[in-house]
């Protein structure tokens, strides 16, 4: 048993002040950024297609496309919409089926519906993303695509999950929306499918506050998405399109968002580094801690680092564990403790386990091109919840100084010595 009392049951806490809020992307917006928005601003050509030639959105298309060697890159309002279009771009719509993990946000699974499809749910692994042992068992006649999801930044097992896309003539759409900058054995994420997405949302690795980008290397699938993300786009490219017009919405991008995403993509690598080398420290100093058992990571070297995740033997200790570090002055939380309507847990998807709809005649789930038996329910990926409620989540922020990781190192070890007396007496 330690011989330092816990902070949880009256002993000095081992942080000494607060922990900068774990912000990413926002946190190192500055000078540069606040002028490349006022430039916009003071330009007056505050829409993307005022000017072709010069373009902000065009610009960050440009580094996303460098950044993944998709030559097609698609900048939208948002990772949700990055989704939605990316669907259309591949032709899955009403009838079809994609299966998606039970644990990601329900972003997810909103854009599958949106476009009248179905989603899937599959189990996880303790990478705590999809996993693809479980893919093969949810595939049915209306299955089209996959939609791995490199969750918290950590990439996905994206060979087998492409081997198992190949020998049953799935689509892949990757989902990066935590993930920009990652990677898998050397390669990009968001180059492995048939379109990647990312999100440039505020709480993102880098941001334009909103903001999403689609990739992909289909001409066709590009003017697919393109048209769904701006009906008016054979309008103004018209020489481009290599498609047939339908109708689309307004997931355009702006300016000082092109202007803003421009800046913060300069400020990734630099974030990232940090991060890893923050959580390198951390997984190190830990690596004999008795108690608990760390993520697995697919490929440390690709991992975005934005979080640490450990697991305990059950749940209650989880929700003890994250309590004690809390009392610590540790930012930490359990993952599902069933207490916090978390939407990134597929049990708190109403939309999906309810069937809710917009449309009063209840679709897409009573087009008579779905299978109308199919049933959702809280308990339905079992290893998932388990799994994710033995489950202890750290987030890092690259603002964090050597102090700060530390507190984490120090806090992690001080509360897992004390864990299974404190732990099983608690709750």
């Amino acid at each position: 048993m330690t011989s330092t009392p816990l902070a949880l049951t009256g002993g000095a806490p081992v942080a000494s002040e607060p922990y900068p809020a774990p912000w990413l992307g926002p946190a190192e917006i500055g000078d540069e950024e606040i002028e490349a928005v006022s430039a916009v601003l003071r330009s007056k050509k505050i829409f993307r297609f005022h000017d072709l030639a010069d373009s902000q959105c065009a610009r960050l298309e440009r580094l996303f496309s460098e950044m993944t060697g998709c030559p097609y890159s698609l900048a939208v309002g948002g990772g949700t919409a990055a989704l939605i279009c990316g669907l259309v771009g591949l032709g899955i719509g009403d009838g079809d089926e994609v299966i998606i993990p039970g644990h990601t946000y329900i972003a997810s699974a909103s854009a599958t519906l949106i476009v009248g499809a179905i989603p899937v749910l599959a189990e996880i692994d303790e990478s705590l993303n999809l996993d693809p042992n479980d893919i093969e068992a949810r595939i049915t006649s209306r299955t089209r695509a996959i939609m791995p999801v490199h969750m918290r930044g950590v990439p996905c097992r994206m060979d087998a999950i492409l081997d198992v896309a190949k020998r049953r003539n799935l689509l892949v759409i990757e989902d990066c929306s935590q993930a920009c900058g990652g990677s898998y054995h050397g390669k990009p994420l968001g180059s492995f499918g048939d379109v990647g997405c990312f999100s440039l949302q505020q709480y993102k690795v880098i941001t334009a506050g909103e903001g999403g980008i689609l990739v992909t290397r289909d001409k066709q699938v590009f003017d697919r998405a393109a048209i769904r993300h701006d009906s008016a786009m054979c309008y103004w490219r018209p020489e481009e399109s290599s498609v047939r017009p339908f109708p689309g919405e307004n997931f355009r991008m702006n300016e000082m968002e092109g202007a803003l995403g421009v800046v913060q993509f300069g400020r990734m690598k630099s974030i990232l580094a940090r991060l890893r080398a923050i959580k390198r420290r951390i997984l190190t100093s830990l690596a004999d801690c008795r108690g608990i058992r760390f993520q697995e990571v697919p490929d440390p070297e690709g991992d975005c680092a934005v979080n640490v995740a450990f697991f305990l033997a059950d749940a209650e200790t989880a929700m003890w564990f994250a309590k004690a570090l809390r009392a610590e002055g540790l930012p930490a939380g359990s993952v599902y403790d069933k207490g916090i309507p978390d939407r990134h847990v597929y049990p708190y998807w109403e939309c999906v386990m309810e069937k809710l709809s917009s449309d009063r005649h209840g679709r897409p789930w009573t087009s008579p091109l779905h299978d109308g038996t199919r049933a959702y329910a809280k308990d339905m990926l079992p290893r998932t919840l388990e799994i994710l409620g033995r489950c202890v989540v750290i987030p890092l922020s690259q603002t964090y100084s050597e102090r700060h990781v530390d507190w984490i190192i120090e806090g992690v070890r001080k509360v897992a010595e004390a864990a299974p007396q404190a732990g099983g007496a608690t709750g």
